[in-house]
């Protein structure tokens, strides 16, 4: 029997009034799988990733997580069975420190979270993922500092920490490079790319050179529905996309 794939999106339709922001869209991602969904502006991207993640209902179609529908199912109670999300825009807590953020990213898993809300009671299993996630994306130096305190690159490498934090099976990065230099943006491709090997990473990303050496599997959105589905290779060689996307005459 195969494994149950990580995420399942069974012909997902968003439409918005007369707006069909997603089209008829599946993917199948396993475990350990990393995806690309690219695509020109207003192509669907984000809007699929907020499906998945449950910002927003599909008009028809189907979301699984780890073999359980969750379609239905709100944003929080998908964190909890395994969903981690980072954003377009920075989504971080100014006026705490980056050890504080991460705390509460890790504490909102936890049953007994409201508990210990503020100050911030840190047991020894949530402060040592703390600790190991500022070691993985480079910022433990930077863990009293506060967020406002923070560059924009770094800003991204804890908001890429967010969403590790709460040990999820599946992550999904929303242009993680976004804003970033050309030395930043090879610190976040490191970082990628030293992801945990089970860990399912699905990522939006405008840098072509970025997510097309990133990822085993690519999916190319144009106008909400799925324009070409295939290897980096397949999609950097496929003249629709070069068209449609990569504008090459």
């Amino acid at each position: 029997m195969s494994p149950t794939p990580v995420l399942s999106v069974e012909s997902v339709h968003v439409a918005f009034g007369g707006v069909h922001a997603v089209d008829d869209v599946s993917l199948v991602a396993d475990e350990g799988s990393r995806w690309a969904v690219i695509g020109p502006n207003g192509a669907g991207k984000t809007t699929l990733f907020r499906a998945i993640a449950g910002e927003v209902s599909p008009t028809s179609g189907r979301v699984n997580l780890l073999g359980e529908d969750v379609t239905e199912m709100a944003p929080h109670r998908r964190v909890h069975r395994g969903l981690g999300r980072t954003y377009q825009v920075t989504n971080l807590f100014p006026a705490l420190t980056v050890e504080e953020n991460l705390a509460i990213a890790a504490i909102g898993t936890n049953p007994r979270r409201f508990r210990s809300w503020f100050p911030l009671r840190m047991g020894a299993d949530t402060g040592g993922r703390v600790v190991d996630v500022l070691e993985r994306v480079q910022l433990i130096d930077k863990r009293e500092h506060r967020v406002d305190e923070l560059s924009h690159g770094e800003q991204r490498q804890l908001e890429l920490a967010m969403g590790l934090a709460a040990q999820p099976k599946l992550l999904l990065l929303d242009e993680p490079a976004a804003g970033l230099s050309a030395a930043e943006r090879g610190l976040m491709r490191q970082l990628i790319e030293s992801l945990p090997s089970d860990l399912t990473v699905i990522l939006i990303e405008h840098d072509m050179g970025l997510a097309l050496d990133l990822v085993q599997h690519v999916m190319v959105l144009d106008n909400g529905a799925v324009l070409a589905s295939g290897s980096p290779t397949d999609i950097r060689e496929n003249e629709d996309v070069q068209a449609v996307y990569l504008k090459v005459d």
